[in-house]
């Protein structure tokens, strides 16, 4: 096999397009990334939950977004240059002052057992670039353990790189392409005009569509929410689009509307 089966695909969206996504567990209701917010969010009805990946020093896969410490824990320094002892000691919960228990970094691991539990799917957006071989790895001994887990995630990532190594390795993994439409834009500033970055966009979105999608056969494509439109999925999009991240109930309504999957921070 070279790609996931169609049965598997079909099944697989239409658990994640039939609910709303919890983003990051929903950060908006509890700690985000954290065994909390995940059992929070099955509580209220999410069948899909979004999670990112960082690894430690010792090349251990744990759930947080920043590439640093600082922001949702009470530790300090990148996690990649922590070790996993230490990151597991620390307190994820640093906004939630009503949540009077300790929230601990969850590993990988850890959150792909309770989503096995619980018949979840996981949607593994991983962070930065270099990561490939262990993500490799990491998917290896995830399928090795858990066998059944093929059917309940998919690897997500802005960096073609890792899907392609995810593809080359493991090619019946159901795998999405993130993609801002406003990179350049919001990257390149002066001495760049608006109508030259705005053009660099528009040439990255053709090599997305007509390069990227087809050479690493990827599945589906998570999309800002502000890119979205009718238009854009009829006459632009060659894939199911997740929209990310969608809060206001109006928008959540329209999307769903549309045949999008909705990435949200909160499900109350």
């Amino acid at each position: 096999d070279t790609s996931p089966d169609r049965a598997l695909i079909k099944n697989f969206l239409k658990q994640v397009l039939s609910k709303e996504i919890a983003h990051r567990g929903g950060s908006l209701d509890a700690p985000e990334n954290t065994m909390y917010a995940f059992k929070k969010a099955v509580e209220r009805g999410a069948k899909t939950i979004e999670i990112d990946i960082q690894y430690s020093r010792d090349g251990v896969p744990f759930v947080i977004h920043d590439e640093t410490l600082d922001r949702t824990t009470n530790g300090k320094g990148a996690v990649r240059s922590s070790s996993a002892n230490y990151i597991k000691t620390l307190n994820a919960n640093v906004s939630f002052t009503e949540i009077a228990e300790d929230v601990g970094v969850p590993t990988l691991e850890e959150v792909v057992k309770f989503a096995c539990d619980n018949d979840v799917i996981l949607l593994f957006d991983v962070k930065g670039g270099g990561y490939c071989s262990l993500v490799v790895k990491t998917i290896t001994d995830l399928l090795r353990k858990y066998p059944h887990f093929i059917r309940q995630f998919a690897v997500i990532s802005f960096f073609p790189d890792i899907l392609l190594q995810v593809r080359r390795f493991h090619p019946r993994v159901i795998t999405g392409f993130t993609r801002r439409h406003d990179d350049f834009r919001d990257k390149l500033t002066a001495p760049f005009p608006y109508s030259f970055r705005f053009l660099l966009d528009r040439i990255f979105d053709l090599l997305m569509f007509y390069v990227i999608v087809p050479a690493l056969r990827i599945n589906m494509l998570e999309v800002r929410w502000t890119d979205v439109c009718e238009s854009y999925l009829t006459d632009v999009a060659p894939l199911p689009v997740l929209t990310w991240t969608v809060n206001d109930p109006v928008r959540k309504s329209y999307f769903k509307k549309l045949g999008c999957g909705v990435m949200t921070d909160t499900l109350l």
